[in-house]
């Protein structure tokens, strides 16, 4: 998931026109921001698969996108935001949140409940469907850009541009595409 999560930022601003729109964009991918960062450090594993979807075998990645990991950060990354209310808050920790469940379809079994825990989540549609996950992509994107078009049609003090985020959404899409991805 890419724009997806980017969509779902939207999505939430529409719910809560005051959370700042720069907050829920990087909320949304918080935990792929920390990621990057636990394998370079050496706190999670990752083994290159090159021409097998997604180029990579997520070995270890207990500590960015676990279930209790992923509540945990979206939490500490709501707390700063105390100031502009309760709901921003809730709506800020959602969208961090919202990565890890916009992850389970298309993650392999690879997400734990925890640290440490044995058990896993993940449907794997990135693996069984090589393309049709594009499209799961895609329909998650047109729902949430819809939710916040028409919220923002009803209510313009939610403010934003919904064409021209349409169109950034799209393109950012269209560059995970598996039909332009190097064989």
């Amino acid at each position: 998931m890419y724009a997806g999560h980017f969509a779902a930022a939207y999505a939430i601003k529409a719910r809560e026109p005051k959370a700042p729109t720069w907050a829920l964009l990087v909320g949304v991918v918080a935990l792929d921001l920390l990621f990057p960062t636990f394998v370079l450090t050496g706190i999670e594993k990752v083994t290159m698969t090159p021409g097998v979807p997604p180029g990579m075998r997520w070995d270890d990645i207990e500590w960015s996108h676990s279930l209790g990991m992923s509540l945990v950060w979206a939490i500490l990354f709501a707390m700063p935001f105390f100031k502009y209310g309760r709901s921003v808050m809730i709506a800020i920790g959602i969208a961090v949140f919202s990565h890890f469940l916009l992850d389970v379809p298309l993650h392999p079994a690879d997400m734990p409940l925890w640290p440490g825990s044995n058990t896993y989540l993940g449907l794997g549609f990135l693996r069984t469907l090589p393309h049709g996950y594009w499209f799961i992509e895609l329909a998650v994107l047109v729902g949430c850009w819809v939710y916040y078009w028409r919220r923002r049609k009803a209510d313009p003090s939610i403010g934003g541009r919904p064409i021209a985020v349409a169109i950034v959404l799209i393109v950012l899409h269209l560059f995970t595409s598996p039909w332009l991805a190097p064989v």
